[in-house]
């Protein structure tokens, strides 16, 4: 591989492993944390998805998995049901792309879920949500409710969360650049509250350092392969230096451009180059 690549792209290349190795430290770290609440914020397309399965299937108890939660309504339905049927004993969920709990009307119920409360809090009459639920979700969400006033409440003491997330959540600092009084002050200081309530952990890199974090993935993972098993080695590498010439105007920057290159030297094994020059260069 040295023979491959320059010495500065080695130096990425090894600038991505420390990066991909994070990833994977956190993604443990957040699965075995004991009655916490882990986010892992990144840039999308880093694979926090693809490792947080990866560990999961080395677990025996596999926790919850939900992904790409529609609405913060399908969301309470969910969690309701999953605590109701947990029935008081330790319950692990790991949420991926429900970026709807850091909406700007859904934060402050993020905020109680993930504070020393714990509690997932709905304050509406509950027959609104009715219509998102089959027989065993409604059946959930009466279970937690009070006939003596609108809504209901659902304890979270036995739950640990770990999320995934495209969001970058705002520290104190960013908070306070803002003009106080604000829209976005107010929704930004909402944020931060959510950051610090829970194990906020962000992978965060340059440009030139997340060309060697998927440099690196792709070289000692099977991303290529899994789309076109006889690709070659040279053919790998002809993908990452294409890349980092390109990388500056490439239409997105991430695994999956790698995936689709590797899709054009299937589809069009003898003009690929042009393709790639075509779609994927701006």
């Amino acid at each position: 591989m040295s023979q491959v690549f320059t010495i500065d792209q080695m130096n990425l290349i090894n600038k991505g492993a420390f990066h991909h190795n994070k990833l994977k430290n956190l993604v443990k770290a957040g699965m075995t944390a004991n009655n916490d609440t882990t986010i892992i914020s990144s840039c999308p397309g880093l694979g926090k998805s693809y490792e947080t399965e990866q560990f999961m299937n080395t677990l025996t108890n596999k926790p919850l998995f939900f992904a790409g939660t529609p609405s913060m309504p399908a969301y309470i339905v969910d969690i309701t049901t999953a605590v109701y049927l947990a029935n008081n004993n330790p319950l692990f969920v790991v949420q991926d792309d429900c970026d709807v709990l850091f909406l700007d009307n859904n934060t402050n119920t993020t905020k109680k879920m993930f504070d020393q409360t714990k509690t997932l809090k709905y304050n509406k009459v509950t027959t609104g949500l009715k219509a998102f639920c089959n027989e065993l979700q409604w059946e959930a969400i009466q279970h937690f409710t009070d006939p003596k006033r609108a809504g209901f409440e659902v304890p979270l003491h036995n739950v640990n969360f770990l999320i995934l997330t495209n969001r970058h959540l705002p520290t104190i600092n960013e908070v306070n650049a803002l003009p106080n009084g604000s829209k976005k002050h107010s929704v930004q200081t909402d944020l931060h509250a959510i950051r610090r309530r829970v194990n906020y952990q962000e992978i965060t890199m340059s440009d030139d350092e997340l060309w060697g974090y998927v440099a690196y993935t792709t070289l000692n993972s099977q991303i290529c392969q899994n789309i076109l098993p006889a690709i070659t080695q040279t053919q790998v590498e002809q993908i990452l230096i294409w890349c980092f010439y390109n990388w500056k105007d490439c239409t997105e920057r991430n695994l999956s451009l790698i995936e689709k290159l590797t899709k054009d030297i299937k589809t069009y094994p003898n003009n690929y180059l042009d393709m790639w020059n075509i779609n994927y260069v701006q």
